[in-house]
């Protein structure tokens, strides 16, 4: 599918932070990440290079295209901060720039791969841009707008990613579940909960226990297909949490952060009960929006702060 792109796989990847350097390094990126607020280190760390990674996992036939779970979840963050759609197409096609500036910069650049990269780039972004729509205005007939055909994809390969609705009790039948692992979930929960009620306010060691709840669902959740993102969402949460500074919080920051995380481990618990337990759940992602606008919150609040000047991001 991307042959002239996969001649070239090993160099590519081979170069994966020089590339990802490229891309944040763009005097505007800095400039659209700072004035949204967006700490350029947190971007690069835990959102761009999870997107070079499915990129290149298209490339191989691995991944399907426009199907990255951490789109979804970088896509409820910039919700959460009100970033304008145009600001997310310019840090979407300085993406595809540092592509092609690296393979130029090499000496690999000719028509056919610039085809490819064009094409692949492409399609991700066009599902990028329908996501942070949906997202705003709950367009349903935006998910039936046909793609452009090309050349080299066809159009029945890559129809536009549409979440059907699967009950808890179909899904339930369809997948081997480990319920071992979800049981432990339960333990889990109330220890945690235990955790956060035993102190007046939100401690270390109330991170801690949240931080690897979270990662252990990710766990679990990361062995089922429909609920990569969800996953995703959860180990990013848990790794901020584990970073985060725990001394320099001010209260209203552990006020805040204590209130969202007694809300997403209670609807964790009662997600997890009706699609695993009881399997009343008509439809398995009723919550999962509810779960990533919570979390997204969460992960607002603990960012770090941006970078004081543009100028001090130099990275080559």
């Amino acid at each position: 599918m991307f042959e002239n792109i996969l001649k070239h796989i090993d160099l590519l990847e081979e170069n994966r932070n020089l590339i990802l350097d490229m891309w944040m390094d763009y005097d505007i990126i800095q400039s659209k990440l700072t004035q949204n607020t967006i700490n350029i280190t947190f971007f690069r760390d835990k959102f761009a290079t999870k997107v070079f990674d499915f990129t290149i996992s298209v490339v191989k036939g691995e991944q399907k295209i426009g199907d990255c779970p951490v789109i979804g979840v970088m896509l409820m963050l910039f919700k959460k901060k009100n970033i304008p759609l145009s600001d997310i197409f310019i840090i979407c096609v300085h993406f595809k720039n540092a592509f092609l500036h690296f393979t130029y910069k090499n000496s690999i650049l000719n028509n056919n791969l610039l085809k490819e990269l064009s094409i692949l780039m492409d399609y991700n972004f066009e599902g990028v841009i329908n996501e942070y729509v949906l997202l705003y205005y709950k367009d349903s007939l935006i998910r039936k707008k046909p793609i452009a055909k090309v050349t080299l994809v066809k159009e029945e390969e890559y129809p536009e990613k549409i979440q059907k609705i699967t009950s808890a009790e179909i899904y339930f039948q369809e997948v081997n579940i480990d319920m071992d692992l979800v049981a432990e979930l339960d333990e889990l929960e109330s220890d945690t909960l235990d955790a956060i009620n035993a102190e007046e306010t939100l401690g270390q060691n109330t991170l801690n226990e949240s931080a690897n709840l979270f990662k252990q669902y990710a766990k679990v959740l990361n062995t089922m297909y429909e609920f990569e993102e969800l996953a995703y969402t959860l180990t990013l949460l848990g790794d901020v949490l584990t970073e985060v500074d725990f001394e320099s919080m001010i209260e209203e920051t552990k006020f805040m952060v204590d209130i969202y995380l007694k809300a997403i481990i209670s609807d964790l618990g009662s997600w997890r009960m009706s699609i695993f337990i009881s399997m009343e759940a008509e439809d398995i992602h009723y919550l999962d929006k509810t779960l990533l606008s919570s979390i997204a919150q969460i992960q607002m609040t603990l960012m770090p702060q941006v970078e004081s000047t543009e100028n001090e991001i130099e990275f080559f």
